[in-house]
């Protein structure tokens, strides 16, 4: 009995432990894989190798949950920053000793899908069961990957606790914010601009450049780049083919006799001009669907203009627009009122287009209680607006609608035919019954603006392509191009062929996208291939035409060569040695004779502090204020190489803030910003602590 008890007492967390146990076969086995290696490694960080299978699983994901516009090079990317990011954290991790337990796992994946309805009982809670089932129906290994990136987040949100934890903020370090912050220091100044001295006037050597490079090795790292040209043989219709494409339209103008290869027997068809139904006329004919609607003179493309100068019943062209030869036949013309403001009364029926499911009526009972309400409502303003108001609370029967402003150039797209087309053929302070796919709507035209000219077009349009014959001389003329540029020059070739040449510097392994044709890793994959060889020349079939490449230069990752770093670096040795040149003029210590023999005048800063080191009129200059902040008052100091000039200051005030009892506040300031910024400064250093390999360009 006293066991029994005890077993009541406990009865919570029994009941978790119970469920604890159902739920933890989900896991079962995920986090305690063998780590065995695979042969082929996308990459590795450290020791720690990122396996191909995984990684696919995980850009395929990536790719699928970011959309269409998410390409599968910026998914990869993606994905490897973060699998870096795990690699060098898991190092950190397990030297720290950090473990989580499959129950804390498990509770985390319970709780990133309790809230789906799918898991869930019919009282709202979790449901195992479900879950399991679902767990069961997933690719095992896509499972994997999400228990162990769940174990792996919950690691790091431990590590990261036990970081910040340890990073905090003394009453020093208070203090020290607090004085940078509120001491101040006023001071004279004189400043010799570097540009008194003519960039050309300084000389920077290949050697010094080398020298810098070799000293700041880590800011001069960078990765394999290729450089490329190319040039591109448009796959576009020659003027043959355009001539051959105005011929068959013009056909168009008389009628023409063709024989049914089927029945062996003659047809006629006939000119656009006596053609009794043009809709299918058109559909039958052209390229692009007929539009039924009109169109507002001032609307019409630039090349379609001249249509207005056409005849009601004759035609225009055949014209280019765009990507489509056109010939097109004037319909109709008229003035259009472009906006129409109206309200309705629509009766719906079951089976109308987003009629609520509660309605039973049918069509024939909606327009019966539709003519029904019209013969009441006649054209009485008042007696409309009665009927409005009702049905506008009492969407029973029917469901007034304050529609506003319908715009035929615009808006009028998004509403039904049936609708629109009232809306246009009417006046205002008309009332009429009209049909739609959404049912029956009385209408009334409340007011009418922007009447404009219109016209309605029958328009065959025929896609501008190139024809066979045409796509075969353009292979013909890029192989004979390809061959010749293997010995000749790339430019000139280019040049005598009709084509541009396209140069691209510094290709990276994982680049997609080249100037004028747009994503293509086919070429930028082919430039970083093994056995490639500066002056390689390569042909692309592309949907644009023919790509020829050629490789121009190769450099695998490492420093820049002092070519890459000279626009870089030049600057800085260039400041460097002007700042010496200003220095060795600069003999005396009197701020005023120095202004005079260097042509510049005496200027003053006011209340500078350490925290915003910015001096008026000269800019932000942290060398010059800490400086300040090193001497005393009436001391003046020896010439400084600033950002924008060497400087000689004088102390004229100092200002130091009154002590505080603590410094607390400061100090957990420090703290808090300290713990913000700790994550991603502590991953950028583990990152440059360890030796990492990329082969994800030889993949992707």
């Amino acid at each position: 009995m006293a066991i029994l008890g005890k077993i009541r007492n406990q009865g919570v967390i029994l009941i978790l432990v119970i469920a604890l146990a159902l739920f933890a076969f989900i896991i079962q086995g995920v986090l305690t894989s063998d780590g065995q290696k695979q042969a082929d490694a996308v990459g590795y960080v450290g020791d720690t190798e990122i396996n191909r299978e995984s990684f696919a699983r995980k850009v395929e994901n990536a790719s699928q949950n970011r959309g269409a516009n998410f390409s599968q090079v910026q998914a990869v990317k993606s994905v490897w920053d973060q699998e870096v990011r795990n690699a060098v954290l898991a190092q950190q991790i397990e030297a720290a000793g950090i473990q989580v337990t499959d129950s804390k796992v498990a509770d985390q994946v319970k709780a990133n899908y309790k809230s789906n309805p799918q898991f869930q009982n019919e009282d709202g809670s979790f449901s195992e069961a479900q879950f399991a089932t679902f767990v069961k129906s997933i690719n095992p290994d896509v499972w994997n990957d999400y228990v162990q990136g769940t174990a792996s987040i919950a690691k790091q949100e431990l590590f990261f606790n036990l970081l910040k934890s340890g990073l905090t903020a003394t009453n020093a370090d208070g203090e020290m914010e607090y004085r940078m912050e509120n001491d101040n220091r006023s001071f004279s100044y004189v400043t010799v601009p570097y540009t008194t001295i003519p960039d050309g006037d300084i000389e920077i050597t290949k050697s010094e450049i080398d020298a810098y490079v070799s000293k700041h090795k880590e800011q001069f790292k960078v990765e394999a780049q290729r450089n490329i040209e190319f040039t591109l043989f448009e796959d576009k219709a020659s003027q043959t083919d355009k001539d051959a494409l105005k011929a068959d339209l013009n056909k168009l103008l008389t009628s023409q006799t063709q024989r049914n290869l089927n029945t062996n027997k003659d047809y006629t068809i006939p000119a656009i001009t006596d053609a009794k139904d043009l809709g299918a006329y058109v559909a039958q004919n052209s390229d692009l669907p007929y539009d039924n609607r009109y169109v507002m003179v001032s609307n019409l493309p630039a090349a379609a203009k001249g249509v207005t100068n056409v005849d009601k019943g004759n035609t225009f062209g055949p014209y280019v627009d765009g990507e489509y030869m056109k010939l097109s036949l004037v319909e109709d013309r008229k003035v259009i009122n472009d906006s129409v403001q109206n309200r309705h009364i629509l009766i719906a029926y079951a089976g109308a287009e987003r009629a609520d499911p509660s309605i039973t009526r049918n069509k024939e009972a909606a327009k019966k209680t539709a003519d029904s309400i019209f013969n009441i409502i006649g054209q009485n303003k008042g007696t409309f607006d009665s009927k409005f108001e009702y049905f506008k609370e009492n969407k029973e029967v029917a469901n007034g609608q304050d529609i506003g402003w319908v715009i035929y150039s615009g808006n009028a797209r998004n509403y039904a035919a049936g609708f629109t087309k009232f809306l246009y053929a009417n006046d205002k302070g008309t009332v009429g019954i009209t049909e739609s796919n959404f049912g029956y709507h009385i209408i009334r035209i409340d007011d009418t603006a922007a009447p404009t000219d219109a016209i309605k077009l029958a328009t065959v349009a025929k896609r501008i392509v190139a024809s066979k014959q045409t796509g075969k001389d353009l292979y013909t003329k890029t192989v004979k191009f390809q061959k010749a540029v293997k010995t000749g020059d790339f430019v000139a070739l280019a040049k005598e062929n009709g084509v541009t040449v396209t140069p691209v510097n510094n290709l990276k392994p994982l680049d997609e996208t080249l100037p004028t044709i747009g994503q293509n890793r086919s070429i930028v994959k082919w430039a970083f291939e093994e056995d490639r060889s500066v002056g390689d020349i390569e042909r692309f079939e592309t949907s644009q035409g023919y790509v020829i490449v050629k490789l121009n230069k190769k450099s695998e990752a490492g420093n820049m060569s002092s070519e890459e770093a000279s626009a870089k670096v030049t600057p800085i040795l260039r400041k460097e040695k002007k700042a010496k040149l200003i220095m060795e003029k600069i003999k005396s210590t009197n701020l005023a004779e120095i202004a005079k023999n260097q042509g510049q005048t005496t200027k003053n800063a006011a209340t500078i502090n350490r925290k915003n080191p910015t001096i008026p009129g000269a800019g932000e200059e942290p060398v010059v204020v800490g400086t300040a902040f090193g001497l005393a008052q009436g001391v003046t100091s020896k010439p400084i190489a600033g950002e924008s000039g060497v400087f000689v200051i004088k102390v004229t005030s100092i200002e130091t803030a009154p002590d505080l009892q603590n410094y607390a506040s400061n100090a957990n300031s420090i703290s808090t910003q300290a713990a913000n910024q700790s994550t991603t400064k502590l991953v950028e250093a583990l990152k440059k602590s360890v030796e990492i390999e990329d082969n994800r360009a030889v993949f992707y």
